[in-house]
């Protein structure tokens, strides 16, 4: 609970900061009670102190209580002031001090209890509200947002700042919420932010380690709507929220960034690493048709160093990509899946090759691995709903069934081999005991197979009588291709269970 909590504790914040806050309309009570009700429909419990001076509402000691887990956990949040003006011409004006306080207050049973003290810094920061109650544009811009760590109390031991420190510093920030109210409530939202940056610094307080961490983000963008359902949802059951018509989506896309992290323990350094790339993307959809993830990054690179390394490690990849979808709600019909990655003209530094080639026998040129999975499932247990967790541990537990699986692409290519394929299975899941009865076919082939193991005998990686029986395994399983050094084959589960190789029974 305690990372996750920091981690939704800072989400919490901004969101209050950048768009829950600016939920309003004509009047200055309009802006707050609508910004309690987004707060409420997303789990929340909030108090305040409210005073109401001409055209002016002022609201103090601010208190959000988290969605209750249901594992005696907590977090409560306060924030100092915020006031709400309004113009005079159906719009609010949404101020923040110069500098407002922010307390974090975490606890778990079974970890730490932790409190934050942290100070919300803003300079240049304008927030306007225009629009009527049932559709209303909150517009923002920042020159600065600098969050900083002021005070951590670990199991009620102050932490002092030499040992702990930590700050996020959003530049440039710009955006606007759009709010409409119907059969739901739906949030469109673009952001922008010329630079996001933090840095973390941590000392064990047995003093035999320290570490630091920073990042920094360039050109950071956002688009995404969401939609809430207006009746009140128990907010941690989030199966039920998909079941009442919750969904979001978004796209987060940056142009680059880099981050450091150092290591070190007892006085010495144990561990430094260096990361860059020159931007990517985070895509993100859930709701009743299921949950989609993708991501990817561009020219990736990564520097390791430290104690306990055996040597300095370096690797580039041009591009990385992910891709994840699955369904959220269980159903006795089929639903779609999909699971991929690629690592794109991946390379390692010079020094790692050495180790096991310093003649150079083996081709330098950049490796390439990419798998392509989709399919049809069932989706059996309902993860999403806290209630059905304890069915985890029951002996006759399901998470679901696979009915189909395709293998769109599969690619590795590496040290001048290449492994290349693709195929189609299905799965019969009616048997009461033991694995599912699968039969289709892949089909495969091998470019450069029979040199890669001749270059690993030859600079004494690979033990000949190894080489032999991986030749004799190809001769067996793979039939010769048109072109030198190729391979292909084509393996097949058929109905009776049995599996074939080019047509040839080998079990």
């Amino acid at each position: 609970m305690t990372f996750l909590g920091i981690r939704t504790a800072s989400g919490g914040t901004m969101a209050l900061l950048l768009a829950g806050a600016a939920q309003a309309d004509v009047t200055a009570q309009d802006v707050w009670a609508d910004w309690q009700d987004y707060m409420t429909a997303v789990g929340y419990e909030m108090t305040a102190t409210e005073t109401q001076s001409g055209d002016t509402l002022t609201v103090e000691a601010i208190e959000m209580t988290a969605p209750d887990l249901g594992d005696g956990s907590s977090m409560v949040m306060r924030l100092g002031q915020l006031e709400f003006r309004e113009n005079g011409d159906g719009s609010v004006n949404v101020i923040y001090p110069d500098t407002t306080a922010l307390e974090i207050e975490l606890r778990d049973p079974s970890a730490s209890d932790v409190d934050l003290d942290m100070e919300v810094r803003t300079t240049g920061m304008d927030m306007v509200v225009t629009g009527v109650p049932t559709d209303m544009t909150n517009t923002y811009a920042a020159e600065r947002i600098e969050m900083v760590l002021t005070g951590l109390t670990v199991d009620g031991e102050e932490i002092s700042a030499e040992d702990a420190a930590g700050r996020l510093v959003l530049d440039g920030l710009s955006g606007t919420t759009q709010s409409t109210v119907g059969g739901k409530r739906v949030y469109d939202q673009r952001a922008l932010a010329d630079t996001v940056s933090y840095d973390v610094r941590f000392k064990d307080p047995d003093g035999t380690g320290d570490l630091d961490l920073s990042s920094s983000i360039d050109g950071l963008n956002f688009a995404g709507s969401s939609a809430l359902p207006l009746a009140v949802v128990r907010a941690t059951d989030m199966s039920a929220l998909i079941a009442a018509g919750m969904t979001a989506n978004g796209t987060f896309g940056y142009t680059g960034g880099s981050s450091e992290i150092s290591v070190v323990e007892n006085g010495a350094p144990a561990f430094t690493a260096q990361t860059s790339s020159t931007g990517g993307t985070l895509n993100v959809t859930m709701g009743a048709d299921g949950l989609e993830y993708s991501g990817d990054q561009n020219d990736l690179k990564l520097a390791m160093s430290g104690s306990q390394l055996p040597l300095p490690l370096e690797l580039d990849m041009e591009t990385a990509r992910f891709n994840l979808a699955m369904p959220l709600q269980t159903s006795e019909e089929v639903q779609d899946f999909a699971l991929g990655f690629a690592f794109n003209e991946f390379s390692i530094s010079e020094a790692l090759w050495s180790i096991f080639d310093p003649g150079q026998q083996l081709p330098r040129d950049p490796a390439t691995v990419v798998l392509d999975l989709a399919g049809k499932a069932r989706l059996l247990f309902d993860f999403l709903d806290p209630s059905a967790a304890d069915a985890v541990t029951g002996p006759d537990f399901v998470m679901g069934e696979v009915d189909s699986v395709d293998i769109n692409r599969l690619q590795v290519s590496v040290a001048g081999a290449e492994l290349t394929g693709e195929g189609a299975f299905t799965l019969d899941n009616s048997a009461e005991f033991g694995p599912p009865k699968a039969v289709g076919a892949a089909d495969l082939k091998l470019v450069g197979g029979n040199m890669l193991i001749d270059t690993l005998v030859n600079i004494g990686l690979l033990p000949e009588d190894q080489a032999m029986g991986a030749r004799m395994m190809m001769g067996l399983l793979a039939v010769p291709g048109d072109a030198p050094d190729t391979l292909t084959s084509k393996i097949e589960i058929n109905k009776e269970g049995h599996i074939m190789a080019n047509g040839q029974r080998i079990q």
